[in-house]
């Protein structure tokens, strides 16, 4: 399972008045690209993460790090970004497109927005909200200057960034881990030989109740490490079997 997070430059455009106005193609003088990524394994405390250089930044040339991440998301059963499937993944996706890149294979995906809009009814979504009303912490304060500082080419700004990108992924990690619990439909994460919790692959579990369908009856149990309620692969009872055709 990866966790990531990028950093994309704004959108360069001409336009005549500040509030309202729409941009047309020709006035689009180049589109978004990446800036920084940062990435971490789950398990492992080591955050990975890249970042343009100057030469790069002003000739507006993500290739090569788009590709550093790109070779992470391809080993990834796994992703997990908050606005991920709406935002992160998409991105990426145009910039190995539009660099003429190998496209990212399948892989399942979190995302913890989304998670959050389902099961959560928090006052606000965005990560920095629910880190910090989780105790976890917020992520590091920033101004659009610094955008606009490493779109220009500031090494300093990049740098700044590229920390700022790693705090995300972090705080990303750690605001799943408290989620887990209490999620509903989370994709399976652990699966292998015998009977152990999906989510966290603890055998350490105790029976508690059934699970109950319209036709099937299988054991549900709780997690002592995560807390989650898993429910045996094997099924006590079917009540209505199928006809045959």
């Amino acid at each position: 399972m990866l966790y990531f997070d990028i950093e994309t430059a704004p959108i360069n455009v001409l336009i005549w008045h500040v509030f309202g106005d729409y941009a047309g193609q020709d006035q689009i003088l180049h589109d978004s690209f990446l800036l920084t990524w940062a990435a971490k394994w789950d398990g492992d405390s080591k955050v990975l993460s890249d970042r343009l250089t100057k030469q790069e930044v002003l000739a507006k040339d993500d290739a090569r790090i788009v590709e550093s991440l790109a070779r992470l998301l391809r080993e990834a059963d796994v992703v997990v970004a908050h606005n991920g499937d709406k935002f992160d993944i998409p991105i990426v996706n145009k910039r190995l497109m539009l660099n003429d890149l190998d496209p990212l294979p399948p892989f399942n995906t979190i995302d913890t927005l989304k998670l959050a809009k389902r099961n959560f009814r928090m006052e606000m979504n965005k990560l920095d909200f629910i880190a910090e009303r989780l105790g976890l912490g917020r992520k590091i304060k920033t101004e659009f200057m610094l955008w606009r500082d490493a779109y220009e080419g500031s090494v300093r700004a990049l740098k700044e960034m590229e920390r700022y990108n790693k705090q995300d992924v972090v705080l990303l990690e750690q605001v799943l881990d408290r989620m887990k619990p209490y999620v509903r439909r989370l994709t399976r994460l652990f699966d292998g030989p015998g009977f152990s919790c999906p989510w966290c692959g603890s055998t350490h579990l105790q029976k508690r109740g059934k699970h109950r369908s319209q036709v099937t009856t299988w054991q549900r149990w709780q997690c002592m490490e995560c807390k989650k309620y898993p429910r045996s692969k094997t099924l006590l009872e079917v009540r209505h079997p199928l006809h045959p055709l």
